[in-house]
């Protein structure tokens, strides 16, 4: 059966509304007043009230759609609105009502805009059975908001290719250092230790060729981390069970925390989390956590407080890990760049094990923050989506 054909079997019993005319007068300045769009049928599709709002979503003049069947006015021939009518067909004929459902439209004119419909139907209260008497509906537009949605996932998904093709070119380009650099520098330090042999540790030719032999194990540890950096393999996930993989991490840190000082918390986690799990490659995560851990335990050289905790986060669902410590913090203008390979604040540090955390946690598609202040720690936090 048609929608025309289906409208038709709609009951005609004419139904009688009275209302005081103050009260319409209120209804109008209500309706007028409202940003929304919204149309009133009687029970056989006739339109009965429009308020200019809607007159302007659908570029018409309100007026002019008074008295018209909601058949005419939408079912014009086009199938691009009837996603659009049959929404509003259920509410006449079958009494079904929709909350905050969206739809395109199809205008005659200009291009299609998304509008949020909210259907509902107007009953006789002055009757026992509570007869519908016709229907209220309440368009929203949205397509301005759709639009600018559309666009940021645009830009959303730039960005990603963008930072995929820098890790990319710094894979790349970490490769070719630590191949081009390697053999040279190992001859260098090779040589000038045999030198420095020779010499004997006396002399000023042996402070140069110390200073010789101490640079080259600097830059063949700087080509180390490189080359792991590098080599990074991409993540095998598997179900992860959070909790004891987290706590036999804890577990392995107790003693070096112990030795330096550090009162270890252990995991603080609810028993409620036993069953938290995730899709992750262990080996990969247990890299990533040590650097965290790591770097924890050296911001407390002289004893201090570290903290692990494993949370649950809800929409979207992902598990919370996070790394505390009271060290003496990270500098304000230091923070943006902490994940950039080679930023480094250590006298001794190379500055690619957080570069290479982070691109751990991107490459599970989980996000890793740093908070701090200068003097009260720091908490790397990682949010790992649940699966």
């Amino acid at each position: 059966m048609t929608i025309r054909r289906r409208l038709r079997h709609v009951a005609r019993k004419p139904i009688p509304y009275w209302a005081s005319p103050a009260a319409r007068a209120l209804f109008q300045n209500i309706s007028e007043a409202m940003s929304d769009g919204m149309l009133v049928c009687d029970r056989q599709g006739r339109i009965i009230l429009v308020n200019p709002a809607l007159g302007r979503m659908l570029g018409r003049e309100p007026q002019s759609l008074l008295g018209q069947t909601w058949a005419a006015l939408f079912f014009d021939g086009r199938d691009a609105n009837d996603a659009f009518n049959d929404l509003v067909l259920e509410v006449v004929q079958n009494q079904v009502c929709h909350h905050n459902r969206q739809v395109t439209y199809h205008p005659p004119q200009g291009p299609p805009r998304e509008l949020i419909v909210t259907t509902d139907l107007l009953l006789d209260q002055g009757s026992q059975t509570r007869d519908a008497i016709g229907m209220l509906a309440v368009f929203r537009d949205v397509s301005e908001m759709k639009a600018l949605h559309h666009r940021e996932q645009e830009l959303l998904q730039k960005s990603r290719r963008l930072y995929q093709e820098k890790l990319e070119g710094l894979e790349h380009l970490a490769r070719a250092v630590a191949h081009e650099i390697r053999n040279p520098v190992m001859s260098i330090g090779g040589l000038s230790l045999r030198l420095l042999n020779q010499c004997g540790q006396e002399g000023q030719q042996a402070q140069y060729l110390e200073r010789i032999v101490s640079s080259s194990r600097r830059l063949e540890e700087i080509v180390e981390q490189v080359e792991a950096y590098a080599s990074l393999p991409a993540p095998r996930p598997e179900p992860l069970a959070l909790l004891p993989w987290l706590q036999g991490l804890a577990q392995a840190y107790q003693t070096r925390a112990q030795a330096q000082g550090v009162a270890f918390q252990g995991l603080e986690a609810p028993p409620e989390l036993a069953g938290l799990t995730a899709s992750a490659d262990p080996k990969l995560l247990e890299r990533l956590m040590r650097v965290l851990l790591d770097n924890a335990l050296e911001a407390m050289p002289q004893g201090g407080g570290l903290r692990l905790e494993l949370a649950r986060q809800d929409d979207p669902a992902e598990a919370l890990i996070s790394v505390t410590d009271s060290g003496k913090g990270i500098a304000p203008e230091d923070l943006p760049f902490i994940f950039d390979p080679f930023f480094t604040t250590k006298a001794a540090g190379v500055g690619m094990n957080l570069a290479m955390a982070k691109r751990i946690a991107d490459e599970h598609g989980a996000r890793l923050t740093a908070l701090s202040q200068p003097g009260q720690g720091a908490t790397f936090s990682l949010s790992l989506p649940l699966g």
